[in-house]
């Protein structure tokens, strides 16, 4: 069931209207234990507010850093941070001089610059730094909570576990695919944010209907009744007679 409808501009990103959505799901007591989405909604600051702020379990997959596509070498996730300490130990046990703050695309960050001679002296050099001039390693860690957050969903999904529960957004998916295929969400009929929004709300309100007139207590579908019609099923039908399918 559709439980919430957001109509935003087309240029507006997807993690920009995530705030937006939690705070109004939040309002009506409807905020949910879970909340399956894309990787447009996903990132460790997303996924850590969602916790924190609204005990929301945000699953979602993490954007996996460029040198696992690119390169077979360590990735950042690879390294063993020492909080306390403020250093980073490598995975073939070389520590780093303490990181240093600074900002990143404006966000906090911590740069960790391994020594030049360490690296240079080390066999998986070529592989680790990518560069053949000597420079030692130098990585961008995120703030410890976020940084934690993002080694272990790019850990865990690679995981079938992962995989197996993530498997549930198809059904959202399916919702989309549903609205915009067989009701023309995307085809708006009238001009401005807010008469489209009505359209929106109309749209998923009328596929709510037709869900709930398929529903039966067993979980089948409603083309595999026996029984007689509901009189909310009978309103569903359309004016010629017989019940509309419609798949998901």
């Amino acid at each position: 069931m559709i439980v919430h409808v957001a109509t935003t501009p087309a240029p507006e990103q997807d993690i920009d209207t995530l705030e937006r959505i939690h705070i109004d799901l939040a309002a009506r007591d409807l905020a949910p234990s879970e909340h399956l989405v894309d990787g447009g909604y996903t990132s460790p600051a997303t996924i850590h507010r969602a916790r924190t702020v609204y005990g929301i379990d945000l699953v979602g997959p993490v954007r996996l850093p460029p040198r696992t596509r690119a390169l077979p070498g360590f990735n950042k996730e690879d390294f063993h941070p020492n909080w306390e300490e403020r250093t980073l130990t490598c995975p073939n046990g070389a520590t780093s001089p303490p990181w240093k703050a600074t900002l990143a695309d404006g966000q906090p960050r911590l740069s960790v610059l391994f020594p030049r001679a360490v690296c240079r002296a080390c066999d998986d050099r070529p592989r680790c730094t990518g560069n053949i001039d000597g420079k030692g390693r130098h990585l961008l860690l995120l703030p410890q909570p976020l940084q934690e957050i993002q080694n272990r969903v790019r850990k865990d999904q690679q995981t079938r576990p992962w995989k197996d529960r993530y498997a549930m957004r198809a059904g959202c998916e399916a919702t989309v695919s549903e609205t915009v295929h067989a009701h023309g969400l995307r085809n708006c009929r009238y001009r401005g944010t807010a008469k489209t929004h009505v359209q929106h709300v109309l749209t998923a309100a009328g596929t709510n209907i037709i869900r709930l007139s398929q529903h039966r207590d067993d979980g089948r579908s409603a083309d595999h009744r026996t029984g007689p019609t509901t009189r909310f099923q009978q309103l569903c039908q359309p004016p010629g007679g017989g019940t509309r399918t419609r798949h998901s």
